[in-house]
Parts: C-alpha cells; sequence; structure tokens
C-alpha cells in the first residue's frame, strides 16, 4: 500500500469529500497559503474540516475580495461590507433557509449581473424583491418559530436601515475602485512598455 493512499483505490485520504483542498483553492486564487488564510481570518470565514473541501461558492468569494484588494481597497472596509451584507441577509432570514455552514456566500456561484443592482456585491444575494415595502419573500421559512424580538414592521425597517447602511458602504468602495482603475490602467501600460 503507497503511503497516503486508502487500500488500493487510489483514493487518497487527504483529499476531500466535496470541493478543492485548500492548496488547490491558493492556486486557483493565485495566492499564497499565508495571504488566504489571513482573508479567512480576518473576514471571519468558516474553514472546512474533515473531507471537506471549498466549494467554487467560496473560491468565487475570495475572488472577489482578491480583485477588491487588487483596486487597494482597505481589507478593512472590505470586512465592514461584508459584515452589514450578512447582518442584512440575517434580517432577511436568508440563513434560515439552509443547514450550510457557509449560507452567506452560497450564492457566489449564481450568475451576476452587477450592472442591474440587484445583488449584494460580496455575497451576490439578490435582494431587490427582499426590500420593497410590503413584498413577500416566497421562499423564507414560515414554520413555528419562538417569539420575535420586533413585529415583523420593525424588521422591516430595520432591514431598510441597514440596506441603507450597505449602499453607501458599497457606492464608497466602488467609488474607490472607479479611481484605482485608471492607476492600474497606466500601471499596466507601463509593464508593456518595458516587456521584452
Amino acid at each position: 500500500m503507497r503511503k497516503g493512499y486508502k487500500d488500493n483505490t487510489g483514493v487518497r485520504k487527504d483529499m476531500p469529500r466535496n470541493g478543492k483542498t485548500f492548496p488547490e483553492m491558493c492556486h486557483l486564487l493565485g495566492k499564497s497559503g499565508p495571504y488566504v488564510h489571513n482573508l479567512q481570518s480576518k473576514l471571519g470565514l468558516y474553514i472546512p474540516a474533515g473531507g471537506d473541501g471549498y466549494s467554487n461558492a467560496y473560491i468565487i468569494f475570495l475572488q472577489t475580495i482578491i480583485s477588491l484588494r487588487t483596486f487597494s481597497i482597505p481589507l478593512d472596509d472590505v470586512c465592514q461590507l461584508f459584515e452589514t451584507e450578512k447582518k442584512l441577509l440575517k434580517l432577511l432570514k436568508v440563513d434560515s433557509l439552509t443547514q450550510s455552514k457557509t449560507w452567506y456566500l452560497d450564492a457566489c456561484n449564481l450568475a451576476r449581473d452587477g450592472r442591474d443592482g440587484k445583488r449584494l456585491l460580496l455575497t451576490n444575494h439578490e435582494i431587490d424583491l427582499h426590500i420593497k415595502p410590503n413584498a413577500i419573500q416566497s421562499n423564507l421559512d414560515f414554520g413555528a418559530k419562538e417569539k420575535e424580538l420586533f413585529s415583523g414592521h420593525e424588521m422591516g425597517e430595520d432591514a431598510r436601515k441597514v440596506y441603507d447602511v450597505y449602499r453607501r458602504q458599497r457606492d464608497e468602495i466602488m467609488s474607490r475602485v472607479q479611481d484605482e482603475t485608471c492607476v492600474l490602467e497606466r500601471a499596466l501600460d507601463w509593464l508593456i512598455s518595458v516587456s521584452p
């Protein structure tokens, strides 16, 4: 029996049942292990254990974070936006729809079209219908639950307030991305001019 393999099946013991291993994910992201681990720690991301690996949604989420960092967006600002998005999603009870430990980023592998403004920047959850007054959220779990601290009306108002905070944070980040785009274009032009 070869070292690192289970019986003669060829299935490695250290390979995840689902998703990518940490080194595979780092390779796909084009970043070192310590860099990626730092992002995971700062963002408070779930780190799969045992036989579980990193999903495509997890990797796409980190690609989004790395893209923002490439545009010189401070990690603290990204963390604040991420916390605001999670708070909004919790107010909308998105966390009750699944048992996934990464529920907040599982929508990242869905098609993204940021031009319509309906999806959250980092988590890619579609929220346009959830924020409109009197809209029904057909995908929510309306099963018996403990009494809420706030009435539905108060919670809806709270969600709108958090959404307004999210929009301000997102708009500030996207404004900085636009400003930094010129700098990156000049840097790429410079690279082309000095490359053999």
